[in-house]
């Protein structure tokens, strides 16, 4: 089963808000937004395959299938509540796949900076090179080499504008991953090895928050197609933030996500 945290609500509620990481992290991700989201919600915190405290078997072939699978095992202990999954990045990609998949019920669907999968062949067949590529960088030269290289792509330059102690902070929680874990998940549900689920999107009936930053363009266009294909869905533009709106503006991104499960309570 896949680890997790529950947190309880300061107050009585109905709902609870399961939060999933992106790639290279874990679910402390999200400490920093515990105190704010519990005034009106429970939270549970998951470990995604290969990721924090993960115990997932390395037997197993981590893929799409196999992870909604566990995130079902788990949420089935929480059937009693309203249930509103987010994801950021790699976790977002896991909330879609999940919410066409998944067997529980969702109250609403947060997206946070992601994608639906790669639909053209040659393109998804060259992102699984990379994917691979990095898991061999991961094995052979280890989690410190791959961290100085991935602080380096452009969808985490705007981070470079954070407070130094914010910077030092999202750096520690990317090298206390386990690299031969992290090459496992990028060869098992990296994103050139995600399914593409465009096709299936308009299948999605839960109501559907979708956030992005204004820095950062390709995504931006993704949720500008992304928003309409679905069928209830809304979009928010963070202003003057990159990919990680989660970490770039704590503040606006709970008051998006509590706004919107008030709405859709």
């Amino acid at each position: 089963m896949l680890n997790y945290n529950f947190y309880p609500a300061e107050q009585q509620s109905e709902q609870l808000l399961i939060m999933l990481h992106g790639f290279i992290s874990d679910q402390r991700t999200y400490h920093p937004h515990l105190d704010a989201l519990r005034q009106q919600t429970n939270v549970l915190l998951i470990d995604l395959p290969g990721h924090g405290e993960d115990q997932s078997s390395e037997a197993e072939t981590w893929d799409f299938p196999f992870i909604c699978n566990a995130l079902d095992d788990v949420l089935k202990q929480f059937d009693d509540y309203q249930l509103y999954l987010q994801g950021y990045s790699m976790g977002g990609r896991v909330a879609l796949y999940y919410a066409i998949y998944g067997t529980m019920k969702l109250s609403g669907l947060i997206l946070e900076s992601t994608l639906p999968g790669i639909e053209d062949d040659e393109h998804r067949i060259e992102r699984q090179r990379v994917d691979d590529a990095r898991a061999k960088v991961l094995n052979l030269a280890g989690i410190e080499v791959f961290v100085n290289d991935w602080e380096k792509l452009p969808l985490f330059q705007t981070q470079k504008q954070l407070p130094k102690e914010m910077q030092r902070g999202v750096r520690d929680l990317r090298l206390s991953q386990t690299p031969s874990r992290l090459a496992k998940a990028l060869r098992d549900y990296g994103t050139g090895y995600m399914p593409n689920l465009w096709p299936m999107v308009d299948q999605i009936t839960t109501p559907t928050c979708i956030i992005v930053g204004e820095l950062d363009h390709k995504f931006c266009r993704i949720a500008e197609r992304l928003q309409p294909a679905l069928a209830n869905a809304t979009m928010h533009i963070v202003e003057e933030a990159g990919h990680t709106i989660n970490v770039e503006n704590i503040t606006e991104f709970d008051n998006i996500v509590l706004r919107f499960m008030n709405e859709e309570d």
